[in-house]
């Protein structure tokens, strides 16, 4: 006998609580494609049994994997937070009796929006860096393998039509995030829901939301940054961000290490006027800031 679709959809809507597969790659639920459907999915359980049973094949494969309870008041709000995260199926009760896959809209539909009032998401970048990272992190030493370049070359693809939310400041300052290795990044979010959890985890700052579309971000960020991370308390996926060479024309005062030609070519200490066109990339140390930047005085594209 089949498993009966709207007995198992009425107990994800009553049960006291669900059981959810979680990436520690990515913080976020653990997705698999489903190889005949393409679907993605996330897996969902009614007992913590039940979770530790179904999560073992993946276990074995090396995913570092935890089990989440959500309890019933939490529940519509996790299942509307897999739409931003551009997941569409749901793999439920696998290895047990109960064992069905569904469309995610079975379950809960989001309202319709107005022209133009659609929410800032990213659905199909944020679901491709997830799963790079759970294939990157779950490696000893995180690279970049062979099966996972088409994979990165979709992510870039995703992430230059993308259109991210910032975080921004009453004194209209954006933060940036000191890393352990010296890198100093612009954080910015896919959706609400990330932008949320980092005003959580800075609740001694009261932010309010920028937009910032890729193609502007080397734009945006300031001298000192190196890239940007996306998500940083989700996926927290870092990007290196090349500066294109600017073109100065006129008269220019440099103070610092100037690489790139003046009717020649400079690569040198230097503290000088210039007079004329000249296409330089400037290399200076910023006196009182390098390692301890909280906020940047950079544009932050249009303030919601």
């Amino acid at each position: 006998m089949g498993v009966d679709k709207s007995d198992v959809l009425k107990k994800m809507r009553e049960a006291e609580a669900i059981y959810v597969l979680m990436s520690d790659c990515t913080r976020m639920p653990f997705v698999v494609c489903d190889p005949e459907t393409y679907d993605d999915q996330v897996l969902i359980f009614f007992s913590e049994e039940e979770a530790m049973k179904g999560g073992q094949e993946f276990l074995k494969e090396g995913n570092p994997l935890k089990i989440f309870n959500i309890e019933n008041k939490y529940m519509l709000p996790f299942y509307s937070s897999l739409f931003p995260a551009g997941v569409n199926g749901m793999w439920v009760g696998k290895d047990t009796e109960e064992e069905i896959k569904l469309q995610l809209t079975e379950l809960v539909r989001r309202p319709e929006q107005k022209p133009g009032e659609e929410p800032i998401e990213n659905p199909s970048f944020q679901i491709t860096a997830m799963y790079f990272m759970q294939k990157a992190r779950k490696q000893k030493e995180m690279k970049i393998t062979e099966d996972m370049k088409d994979l990165q070359e979709e992510l870039m693809a995703h992430y230059q039509d993308a259109t991210f939310i910032t975080a921004v400041t009453e004194e209209k300052k954006m933060p940036v995030l000191n890393k352990n290795d010296g890198q100093v990044l612009l954080p910015v979010f896919t959706d609400v829901q990330e932008f949320l959890k980092f005003q959580n985890n800075h609740s001694d700052t009261r932010y309010s939301m920028g937009v910032l579309e890729a193609v502007k971000v080397p734009e945006a960020m300031g001298d000192e940054m190196t890239g940007v991370v996306v998500n940083p308390f989700g996926v927290d996926l870092q990007l290196n961000i090349a500066r294109p060479q600017k073109e100065v024309a006129g008269r220019v005062r440099v103070t610092g290490h100037v690489k790139g030609y003046v009717q020649g070519e400079i690569d040198a200490d230097i503290q000088g006027t210039f007079q004329g066109q000249m296409k330089v990339s400037v290399d200076s140390v910023i006196p009182g800031r390098q390692g301890q930047v909280t906020y940047d005085n950079t544009e932050k594209g249009d303030e919601q």
